[in-house]
């Protein structure tokens, strides 16, 4: 690893003065378009900031700015294949040496004072705190119209809020909620995705292999499709009883032939009287006899498809029960007429 030159430290010093430094410190908001800039992965970037920021109050001066820069480019130069553990010698400055070494030694006595803690475990409860938080972070991805969200929405909106967290951790956590591999999912998951993501930013938790069942179940879930091709789809008439475009002509001629046969009998009787009423009658009847030829034109069509037609033969369906209720409600009619003129005629 070359030393720092001069030159760095002038370049170094033109892009610190340009972040209009503050009692000449800049805050870790100033900088991070410069860390975003450099493609590092977010981990790596956290800890290059934790080294430079020697003191540990969240804020660079410039000899620790010289530091986070110097690193940064290094990695993304690939001088250095990873971030170091301490600084090198070279870098620390002379007035922060004290500091370095209070670090190290303080560092050093928490291994030895402190037992080796377990890894916790993600927490799936998530409190309504958390739940306003994580809505408002997925109203900021700007959801599909179907609500749903995808994995780089969701990567860009927390990589401004969890540090800690690398590509890697997304690519699992979104793994684990959408076990389907979606291209997008739906609220439900992607809020136990962020979930996920914050404690294992926040206290380390490990990202498991596999969802409780329940979570599991909402995970997996088949999302309600509108495409009629789908398989998923079980298209059913509003009677509950699946749709049988062949059936239900047959049992619509049977109907149609009793009602020929109905108002037959009752014209005959009652010709001179309900002239009017039998025009309208036949009427009908003509447009309920061009539906059904039109039905039966269709399904003897060798390229007619039922499961991609199936709005079309519901909709004629509904046009022929419309033209049958109709022609039962006057054949109905024409029943009581005739039995009142019989009543007349028993009586006279």
């Amino acid at each position: 690893m070359p030393k720092l030159e001069q030159f760095e430290i002038k370049k170094y010093w033109q892009i610190f003065s340009g972040l209009k430094p503050v009692e000449n410190k800049v805050n870790h908001d100033q900088v991070l378009p410069i860390l975003y800039n450099s493609k590092l992965d977010s981990s790596i970037l956290n800890k290059i900031w934790f080294l430079a920021d020697i003191d540990d109050d969240d804020s660079l001066d410039f000899e620790e700015f010289v530091i986070c820069m110097r690193l940064i480019f290094d990695m993304v130069n690939k001088n250095i294949d990873s971030v170091p553990d301490e600084l090198p010698e070279w870098l620390i400055p002379g007035s922060k040496a004290k500091l370095v070494k209070e670090r190290q030694r303080t560092k050093q006595q928490d291994n030895v004072d402190t037992p080796k803690q377990e890894v916790p475990k993600v927490d799936w409860y998530i409190s309504p705190e958390d739940k306003t938080l994580y809505d408002q972070i997925l109203d900021s991805c700007g959801p599909a119209t179907d609500g749903t969200v995808t994995f780089a929405e969701l990567s860009l909106a927390l990589k401004s809020k969890f540090f800690n967290i690398g590509s890697s951790d997304m690519e699992k956590a979104w793994k684990l909620v959408n076990p389907r591999d979606l291209a997008s999912i739906d609220r439900d998951p992607a809020t136990y995705f962020i979930h996920c993501l914050r404690q294992r930013n926040d206290v380390g938790a490990l990202i498991p292999s596999e969802l409780p069942p329940a979570l599991a179940e909402i995970c997996n879930k088949q999302r309600v499709t509108y495409d009629l091709k789908s398989e998923q789809a079980d298209l059913k008439r509003l009677d509950k009883q699946p749709i049988n475009a062949k059936n239900d002509v047959s049992n619509l001629e049977d109907e149609l032939a009793q009602l020929e046969s109905s108002l037959d009998n009752i014209t005959s009787v009652d010709n001179s009287t309900s002239q009017g009423s039998v025009n309208i009658s036949a009427e009908s009847m003509n447009q309920f006899k061009a539906l059904l030829t039109y039905m039966e034109q269709q399904l003897n069509n060798p390229d007619y498809n039922t499961s991609t037609n199936v709005q079309s033969v519901t909709e004629d369906l509904d046009n022929i029960d419309q033209q049958v209720q109709m022609l039962e409600t006057y054949l109905q009619q024409k029943k009581q007429e005739l039995q009142s003129l019989k009543s007349e005629i028993n009586s006279s």
